[in-house]
């Protein structure tokens, strides 16, 4: 369903085309119908790859291709068992390599749930939020100031409306919107103003539409779907594990030519030493290692989502691990963003919040003006009133209404007939009411300092007099002993009766009547103190950046633990007044900033940035975007923010809290190093198993292992292991290490020494079990100890997997069954390796020979001894090479 000509229709008669009414929206059961009828309000995406072309491509790569081939050539020689046997570990793995890429796939797009657009309507004549897929035409849509326009809409109110539609028309300046317009049919799109176009953002006042095209069926939809979804780009950390992988996948194919060159010289046949060479190859370059990485990265953004943090971009989960900086909002963010009036002040003196009034006495009249002024509904009744919208605004109406003067009941007498909505450059509100006879009347509410600044009357005793400097000295103090006490403070004045409100409002918004201040409390959330603290013990800072008075912040920072005597505080007026160089050197002890604007918030980004602060910002407003896109982690309000803030944001806080934020952090640091654990597993196994073959043919022994061994180890090690190491726990002291550097490689120094000692005992450990089980049965020595060097290697790699849990510390002491999965992968690796073993049609095709209780506990004790050496080594490396892991 759409109306092609909705511009040349008024609000009702598009209304009545599309069967809704305008004051109740559609009801739920009519929108579930058009939903099934019409399809999700999304673009079409591109057509997902087929699980046949996803196995295809697993046939692609450069040395299955030449495993097959020689496959194919074990057949043509009459080598079937090999052949088949090869076949089928290479159809195994491929099995494995789709399912890997089927579940990365599947937690990016559970990624893309948690990250879908919400927008406010009108269903059964109450405003709900719901999730803009689930839009249908007919439905009507509430906008404002920061929301993106979630599907195309015929407007039906616009209060100061101002869109953003750069994105389709390529007006940088937005567009004055005004619903009461019937425009000519041939009117362009870009002159369309009583029409909103999907995709587009409101920038400026508020207003309401009805649906009238939704997916492909908006304008979006018809230019050649120019916006997709965002693609799952690599990250950073997935870019360098896969050029890493590259490089060592170079080095190892030379140095499996040069073991195939000693085979050819050894007198090993050329057909054995190309199986040999090719399935060393496949089993040391870590093909898996970038599908696992997003596995990991995948799983731990939906944690992270289960504590409230919606990650919207990979990247940003290991930034969180190299922080240095969070610069964190209060309201609601630091505190709980619950107000309540606490304090009243009129030119007559301070006045106990309690009790009735009426708007003849001082506080009265503020009050109801304070509620009048306010974009917050009320609803209960005397004892038991609530509020929706704004806390501050809440807090204003149920402190008028607790006083006898109900919202609902002004609003009546009182109507508002127009307004200049509040924006954070603005820091006020204004709303015309007709309060005497002379005129239409504007209420002004906002920051004190900026309101007294605007004032050159005052209201004292029921008269309209000049302000003296007295007066403004009173009105000073009075705002001072309020801040200084951690109270948030409000002003409110009045302009002059004017006959009319137009366009130019905001012009009326000058030589104001002083009314008066009114100051409400928002403690402090509970947890952000420890947060603060665990933030300062992991060796980051913590900023607060507000808009609100610069006492009120310095004493919210002090109760926090933020701000200190020792510590600096700054306004947005001193922050005017400083060259960059200034700035950089101010951001270094600074603790609080106060009175900022959007444009104060991206200079302190990047004086941080300049100085090689890793930051994490927070915002909500529209204008807070370009702040959030600059810096390291921008950080967007899930209750409080804006679509535009929410969408250039990398990570969601579902209930604006610090402490999510240190949790998130927390969380990062952990994905990041469970990803370098099983990246460090994954190669120094894979080392060892080079060492292996290398000094097996150097020094002319026998072969330990043969082609299809490596290829079944391979297979098991590098799957179910890996990924129960990226789902290790935190590590106990995580947030007592400094941030991690972000160049820092992902296989560090420590892990490199520790991959090759791992490699030489590993080596030792299968080339000694191969020797015993050749021993144990001379008559057939080769079989025997090809047997004792599988199940060695198996074993081993597979109890590496439990030391590779904690670089610098035994398993036992991080808690030894902790990790489920770890034992889960490690029991499924043996059950398989027994199977093989047992299974008389296997033992032919792995040239297998039987083993007895004595060859187990022999195997058991060559496996498990490399594991037990290795914890030592670990922590002597660690206290020798890493500080922060000594206790």
């Amino acid at each position: 369903m759409s109306a092609p000509a909705s511009h040349l229709l008024a609000p009702d008669q598009i209304a009545a085309e599309l069967k809704t009414t305008l004051t109740t929206g559609l009801t739920g059961p009519e929108a579930a119908e058009r939903l099934a009828r019409y399809g999700p309000n999304q673009l079409v995406e591109e057509k997902k790859r087929s699980i046949f072309a996803a196995l295809a491509e697993q046939f692609s790569d450069f040395l299955v291709i030449i495993l097959l081939v020689a496959a194919v050539l074990s057949f043509v020689l009459g080598e079937v068992l090999d052949g088949s046997a090869i076949m089928a570990i290479v159809i195994l793995n491929a099995i494995l390599g789709v399912v890997q890429e089927f579940k990365a796939d599947q937690a990016l797009a559970n990624l893309k749930k948690l990250t879908a657009p919400k927008c406010r309507v009108l269903r059964d004549g109450e405003a709900v939020e719901i999730d803009s897929r689930s839009l249908v035409p007919g439905d009507v849509v509430l906008l404002d100031a920061g929301d993106p326009v979630p599907a195309d809409l015929r407007l039906t109110q616009s209060v100061m409306l101002k869109i953003d539609e750069s994105l389709l028309t390529g007006e940088s300046v937005p567009v004055e919107k005004d619903c009461t317009k019937i425009l000519p049919e041939q009117t362009p799109m870009a002159d369309r103003v009583n029409l909103a176009f999907m995709s587009t953002w409101v920038t400026f006042g508020h207003g309401q539409g009805v649906v009238t095209g939704t997916g492909m069926q908006t304008e979006v939809g018809r230019i050649a779907g120019k916006l997709q979804e965002e693609e799952a780009e690599a990250t950073p950390l997935q870019q360098r594990l896969s050029l890493f992988g590259k490089q060592l996948g170079v080095v190892m194919l030379i140095v499996c030519a040069v073991v195939g060159i000693l085979g050819l010289w050894r007198g090993m046949g050329w057909l054995h030493v190309i199986m040999v060479a090719v399935s060393l190859a496949v089993a040391t370059i870590p093909e898996g290692l970038p599908a696992v990485v997003t596995i990991v990265l995948a799983m731990g953004t939906k944690r992270m989502a289960e504590r409230n943090a919606v990650i919207r971009r990979l990247s940003a989960v290991e930034t969180l691990g190299s922080a240095t900086v969070i610069c964190s909002d209060k309201t609601g963010t630091l505190t709980q963003n619950k107000m309540t009036v606490t304090r009243i002040w009129t030119p007559e003196g301070w006045v106990e919040p309690g009790g009735q009034a009426s708007m003849a006495t001082p506080h009265g009249f503020l009050l109801a003006a304070s509620s009048l002024c306010n974009d917050a509904s009320l609803s209960g009744e005397p004892g038991n009133f609530s509020s929706l919208g704004d806390p501050t605004e809440t807090a204003l109406v149920i402190a008028a209404a607790n006083a006898g003067l109900d919202k609902r009941d002004l609003e009546k007498e009182l109507p508002r007939l127009g307004e200049v909505p509040f924006s954070s450059e603005r820091k006020r509100m204004t709303t015309f009411h007709a309060l005497t006879a002379e005129g239409v009347t504007g209420i002004v509410k906002g920051a004190p300092d900026l309101i007294l600044a605007r004032c050159n009357r005052i209201r004292k005793d029921g008269a309209v007099a000049a302000i003296s400097e007295g007066d403004r000295a009173s009105i000073e103090a009075a705002n001072h002993e309020m801040a200084h006490d951690g109270i948030r403070v409000l002003a409110v004045a009045l302009t002059d009766p004017h006959s009319h409100v137009g366009t130019e409002a905001e012009r009326l918004e000058k030589d104001l009547v002083f009314v008066g201040l009114i100051g409400m409390t928002d403690p402090p959330r509970v947890e952000t103190a420890p947060a603060v603290a665990m933030a300062t013990r992991a060796g980051i800072r913590s900023i607060m950046i507000t808009g609100d008075h610069l006492d009120t912040a310095v004493a919210i920072g002090k109760s926090v633990g933020i701000a200190t005597e020792q510590s600096t505080a700054y306004s947005g007026a001193q922050l005017d007044q400083m060259s960059d160089a200034d700035l950089d050197k101010a951001v270094q002890k600074a603790a609080v900033f106060a009175r900022v604007s959007p444009e104060h918030k991206l200079r302190i980004v990047e004086s941080l940035r300049r100085l090689g602060e890793i930051v994490a910002m927070t915002g909500d407003g529209v204008n807070d975007a370009p702040a959030l896109k600059r810096a390291d982690i921008g950080v967007a309000m899930g209750l409080s923010g804006t679509g535009v803030a929410k969408g250039a944001a990398d990570m969601v806080l579902m209930d604006d809290n610090f402490a999510t934020i240190v949790h998130a952090i927390e969380e990062g640091r952990t994905i990041y190093a469970n990803i370098q654990k099983f990246a460090f597993f994954l190669l120094s196994a894979n080392l060892a198993e080079l060492l292996i073959m290398t000094v097996a043919i150097m020094a002319g022994m026998p072969l330990p292992l043969e082609p299809i061994h490596l290829l079944w180890i391979n297979l098991i090690t590098d799957s179910l292991p890996a990924i129960a190491l990226g789902m290790e726990a935190t590590e106990p002291g995580i947030m007592l290490r400094r941030p991690r550097d972000p160049k820092e490689n992902v296989i560090t120094r420590q892990m490199m020494i520790l991959m090759i000692t791992q490699g030489v005992l590993l080596t030792a450990a299968v080339l000694g079990a191969h020797a015993l089980g050749m021993s144990k049965d001379p008559a057939n020595a080769a079989g025997m100890g090809a047997t004792y060097a599988f199940a060695t290697l198996t074993l081993a790699e597979l109890f590496w997997a439990h030391g590779c849990r904690n670089i610098a510390k035994p398993a036992w002491s991080i808690g030894f069954f902790a990790n489920k999965m770890a034992w889960i992968a490690s029991g499924v690796g043996v059950l398989l390796l027994v199977v093989v073993m047992s299974v008389p049609a296997l033992e032919v095709v792995f040239q297998l020979h039987e083993v007895h209780t004595t060859d187990w506990i022999w195997i058991v004790l060559f496996s498990l001894g490399v594991t037990l050496l290795m914890e030592p080594v670990k922590a002597l490396v660690a206290r020798m090479m890493d500080p922060a892991h000594r206790s």
